[in-house]
């Protein structure tokens, strides 16, 4: 299997949504996997939980936090929530042995799995962390968004507090466009006992 082989890249997307420097992303042109890193991401990508998830009615692409603190365990609480559904499976990259530490072998894996998914759900608390750059990949690469995202948008009590967890101009364009394509499927919510709910909105 080759990285476009099954699952073509889109185009990128048009100009209509502004407030993203696409110099600021990684080019895919800069990444060059060897041979050996090749062959890591054909075997991460196949086995019987890739197979389940292609097999799957919804196929839901979990992007977010990491880590095993509560933004962490939260992201994992939504992927368990919608993996439970009928006929349906939630993924991370993390579970096809995938991190952002090794980016030549990420963003293929992470190219592959977005555009297998039928939702691609993005639990968003902070712009702290890789998920900044997954949703800058996301605007510039992939012009499904506009279908496929929803974005679990934790709001906070305070301006203070909203400064504390999203100051960061970049990540700001970045999301100020992906919830423009989003529109509707951008979702709130405030406390961590909320956020169940705000799963129970994605079809």
């Amino acid at each position: 299997m080759t990285i476009s082989e099954d699952l073509p890249r889109d185009e990128p997307i048009d100009s209509s949504l502004d407030g993203v420097d696409s110099d600021e992303l990684v080019d895919d042109d800069q990444l060059q996997p060897t041979p050996e890193q090749h062959e890591q991401l054909k075997n991460g990508l196949h086995g019987d939980r890739f197979t389940a998830i292609k097999r799957s009615e919804r196929r839901y692409l979990v992007i977010g936090r990491g880590g095993d603190d509560g933004p962490g365990k939260r992201r994992t609480e939504v992927c368990t929530l919608l993996d439970e559904r009928r006929a349906a499976a939630a993924f991370r990259l993390e579970d096809f042995g995938f991190t952002g530490e090794e980016l030549e072998l990420w963003a293929p894996a992470f190219d592959i799995l977005s555009e297998m998914a039928t939702h691609i759900v993005g639990v968003l608390e902070d712009y702290n962390g890789g998920h900044v750059w997954e949703l800058g990949y996301l605007y510039r690469y992939q012009t499904r968004i506009r279908d496929a995202l929803w974005l679990l948008k934790r709001i906070y009590a305070s301006e203070a507090e909203t400064r504390e967890h999203y100051d960061n101009g970049m990540a700001a364009s970045h999301l100020a466009a992906l919830e423009e394509a989003a529109d509707d499927r951008v979702i709130e919510w405030e406390a961590p006992v909320d956020l169940s709910d705000a799963v129970g909105s994605i079809p």
